[in-house]
Formats: structure tokens, C-alpha cells, sequence
């Protein structure tokens, strides 16, 4: 008779046991999904916050045949602060991407600032003679072919495309 209680208390026990072990496996999976819901949500508000603008005219002359290179100027419309240096940017020109190392930016509208803010203007010099793709035809002197060309910018998920004409009509 002294067997049945002592039975149901070790089933008890053991009840509690695997009840706390679930309990616990579950509050570390709500953790998880928690934190990834609250990364997820800074990404979004950074990519809402982000708007950059090409403000270039494509007919005023962007290319420079003499340094081989094509300056734009893009406005910071976003309220997210950037890089001053435009080392934020990711570019492809006319389908091939443009290494950091051959892109160069400063803040045209703001002297020795810290961040590109909002409304602040970014002159970026983007350097074409070595990028794949781009080049004259034989390869001798290294500039843009006649023709149409684009720029492609993208910053925080926001995307900017930028087309310009060389030569001819």
C-alpha cells in the first residue's frame, strides 16, 4: 500500500522535471526568435532611413577623357548619416563593380564634417581606366568606348542608377 504513493511521487517528480526541461528549451528558442526580430527591425529602419539622390546632369560632361575618370554628385536625401568618404557606396559601372580602391569621395557641401547628413553633397570620382569591362576597344589609351554608360549605386538597400553618354550622338 506504501508502494502506490511512493510510485506517484516519483512520477511527479519526474513530470516536473521534463516540464521545467521544456520550459527551458522553449524560453531559449522565444529568445532567439526575439533577438532576430529586433536585428531584423534595425535593418529596416536603417534601409528606411537611407536615401541618397545622383544629382548629376548626365549632359554636363560627368566623364573626364584627360584623368580617365567620372565625378558624380549625390545628395545625402535620407536621415541616416554616411561615410564622408563615400565608402558606403557599393558601384557597378556598366556591369562590372568598382573596387574601393578605385573610388574617391569628399563632401562638396560640408567642410571637414565627420558623417554625410543629411542634405550634405558627396562628390564621388570614380576611376575607369582599370575596371574590367569598360575600356576602349584595343585597350590603348584606356577610356570610356562612344556610347551610352551607367552607373549603378546602392547604400543600405536604397538604389540609385546614373546614365551618361560618351562621344557621339
Amino acid at each position: 500500500m506504501a508502494s502506490v504513493p511512493v510510485s506517484h511521487l516519483i512520477l511527479f517528480i519526474a513530470s516536473l522535471v521534463i516540464a521545467a526541461g521544456v520550459v527551458g528549451t522553449i524560453t531559449t528558442g522565444v529568445d532567439r526568435v526575439s533577438a532576430a526580430v529586433d536585428d531584423a527591425g534595425l535593418d529596416a529602419t536603417e534601409q528606411l532611413r537611407t536615401d541618397v539622390t545622383i544629382i548629376s546632369d548626365p549632359s554636363a560632361g560627368v566623364y573626364n577623357a584627360a584623368e580617365g575618370n567620372v565625378t558624380l554628385l549625390i545628395k545625402n536625401t535620407g536621415t541616416y548619416r554616411l561615410a564622408p568618404d563615400g565608402s558606403d557606396l557599393d558601384v557597378v559601372f556598366d556591369g562590372g563593380y568598382v573596387r574601393p580602391s578605385k573610388l574617391s569621395g569628399t563632401l562638396v557641401s560640408a567642410d571637414g564634417a565627420n558623417a554625410w547628413s543629411r542634405g550634405d553633397v558627396l562628390r564621388l570620382t570614380i576611376s575607369v581606366n582599370d575596371i574590367d569591362g569598360v575600356n576602349d576597344i584595343d585597350g590603348v589609351n584606356g577610356g570610356l568606348v562612344d556610347g551610352d554608360h551607367r552607373v549603378f549605386i546602392t547604400v543600405n538597400g536604397d538604389e540609385e542608377l546614373f546614365q551618361f553618354r560618351v562621344g557621339g550622338n
